[in-house]
């Protein structure tokens, strides 16, 4: 199973995977890194880098972080050299939700790539789309 860390600043990440627990049950193989004001680049590289040994398995991990270029995601591509990782910016409920379904069932970077393209997919504008739908009827 492919293993799945949560990094954010703030609380973020517990808050997604506390969520997401509500919705699915138990997330075998999940950890949340929390990025808190004062923390140093080398203190965050050591817990991600915990936090991955933590939840993998032999099968990879994919973190998830919060912000392109932020803390967590400059520290987690700081160690795909040492673990198998993919990592994706943007995070958000539906990605992981779906991450969670679909993480036995493909390869790595396949999942990665499908992650990303589900996550843009699940950002919609539904007061717009009501509003399309309401004028053409």
């Amino acid at each position: 199973m492919i293993g799945l860390v949560i990094a954010s600043h703030g609380q973020l990440a517990a808050e997604l995977v506390s969520t997401a627990k509500q919705i699915v049950g138990e997330l075998p193989q999940v950890a949340s890194c929390s990025v808190e004001p004062g923390t140093s680049p080398e203190e965050l590289k050591l817990h991600l880098a915990d936090r991955i040994k933590s939840v993998d398995q032999g099968e990879g991990v994919i973190v998830f972080a919060d912000l392109l270029g932020g803390s967590p995601c400059t520290q987690s591509l700081s160690l795909c050299q040492q673990a198998r990782l993919e990592v994706i910016t943007g995070v958000n409920l539906p990605m992981l939700i779906k991450a969670n379904s679909l993480r036995t069932t493909m390869a790595l970077h396949e999942l990665a790539l499908q992650l990303t393209q589900y996550g843009q997919r699940n950002i919609t504008c539904v007061t717009e789309t009501l509003r399309l739908k309401s004028s053409a009827a």
